[in-house]
């Protein structure tokens, strides 16, 4: 079987010599998620945000060094960890592939919280409707992976806000974000091949 691997530097994500299609990127390119108004200094400023909160759950992070641009999101999202009763991180930002649809992503966190398995999607900008499609790929992309027995029972929207405080969305209805995010993967992939 060919090697799976993600390149950070432009994040991709590759089986082998086949780039696969990214969670984001599927319903981007089916035009259910624009980027639109957000500059290269929001997505960077995202970008930093997901790895200063993988430090603070590995106890690494350096406050005193943090970027004060990020200090906010930082201390919105040690707040939630301290309110909500996280027994077990699971998961934390790792690349995988879905070995039948074969699309790739890098699901936030899967973490044990109030008795449950829950997936986070950590999101430091505005709410976006199709966020919830993204949870459903990230949810069928966790369950397909046989290495892993995690049975995803909730799933959630961390939003971290500038002033420090947090919103948690549950995301109801997984399956039928799954079908929805499946069919964006379906007219993705016939564009590419008609157009």
């Amino acid at each position: 079987m060919a090697d799976f691997r993600f390149v950070e530097s432009d994040h991709s994500y590759w089986l082998g010599d086949r780039r696969l299609p990214s969670v984001t990127g599927i319903l981007k390119d089916a035009g259910l998620l624009n980027y639109h108004g957000s500059s290269t200094y929001h997505m960077d400023r995202g970008s930093m945000v997901h790895k200063a909160t993988e430090m603070i759950d590995r106890g690494t992070l350096d406050w005193s060094s943090l970027d004060p641009v990020l200090m906010p999101y930082c201390e919105a999202y040690a707040k939630f960890c301290s309110s909500v009763n996280m027994d077990t991180l699971l998961l934390s930002e790792k690349p995988m592939y879905h070995p039948q649809h074969l699309y790739a992503g890098t699901p936030d966190r899967i973490v044990k919280m109030n008795g449950f398995t829950s997936l986070i999607d950590i999101k430091s900008g505005a709410t976006h409707p199709a966020t919830t499609l993204q949870v459903g790929g990230y949810w069928d992309l966790v369950t397909a992976q046989e290495d892993l027995v995690i049975h995803i029972s909730k799933a959630f929207v961390l939003y971290l806000r500038d002033d420090g405080t947090y919103r948690l969305n549950e995301v109801t209805d997984l399956r039928r974000n799954l079908q929805i995010f499946l069919a964006a993967l379906s007219i993705v992939r016939w564009k590419e091949e008609w157009l």
